[in-house]
């Protein structure tokens, strides 16, 4: 039996993902595909209004692009509120700490495998330091997009709470600019959204992480090494 242990290379399985994190992160999902096409037909209309669509088509997706826009703000929402809450993996105790000379070194083992300089970076069970930075960067993204969209559809009641809320946002640049700058955010998730699908299907096959089925399961292999 100890001989088999020796060679298995998983000690043991251990639950990384909470619910709150699938589930946001399967609403972020969706959600974006969602508010990529329907965001995409606002900035150019290509249904003819004439057609067997109906004459409303303009005001239908309008109403899904807001719909899952409230959506997904609750699903960042709540992933932030879980960066508190969560267990070690989730929530902010995950972070590197660039003062330790531990973390430097794992930040600097993943960043040559991803330059392809390593071919065996350490195993983390939770994000690994490298992943964590985009994923900030990425979160910021969700929150401007969120601000500079909820400020976009508070213009269509000036007198509303929304956009008392939201018009300082015009201070800062024009209707046009807003609009530009969330049209060219859209495009910057959907770049991450692909290399997050190849880094994640690649860094499975390759490292044995469990990375696809935990964000299924929750639960993540540790190894013996």
């Amino acid at each position: 039996m100890a001989n088999v242990n020796a060679k298995c290379p998983v000690r043991r399985y251990v639950y990384v993902w909470e619910a709150p994190v699938r589930i946001s992160h399967w609403l972020n999902v969706f959600s974006i595909i969602i508010l990529s096409f329907t965001g995409l037909y606002i900035h150019y209309p290509f249904i003819s209004a004439s057609s067997r669509y109906g004459v409303y088509v303009m005001g239908t997706i309008r109403y899904i692009h807001y719909l899952v826009g409230m959506i997904f703000a609750f699903s960042v929402i709540l992933r932030l509120f879980w960066l508190f809450v969560g267990n070690r993996y989730s929530s902010w105790r995950s972070f590197a700490n660039p003062l330790k000379k531990e973390d430097r070194k794992i930040f600097f083992s993943y960043i040559k495998y991803y330059t392809f300089l390593e071919k065996d970076p350490p195993h983390t069970l939770g994000h690994n330091p490298v992943a964590l930075l985009a994923y900030i960067v990425l979160f910021n993204l969700f929150i401007l997009q969120i601000i500079t969209g909820f400020a976009l559809w508070a213009q269509a009641d000036p007198n509303s709470t929304l956009y008392s809320l939201t018009s300082w946002v015009f201070s800062i640049a024009s209707n046009q600019w807003v609009r530009f700058f969330h049209y060219l955010v859209m495009y910057l998730i959907a770049g991450f959204v692909i290399n997050h699908l190849y880094s994640a299907v690649i860094f499975d096959f390759k490292t044995q992480s469990g990375e696809i089925s935990s964000i299924f399961s929750g639960w993540k292999p540790e190894r013996n090494h």
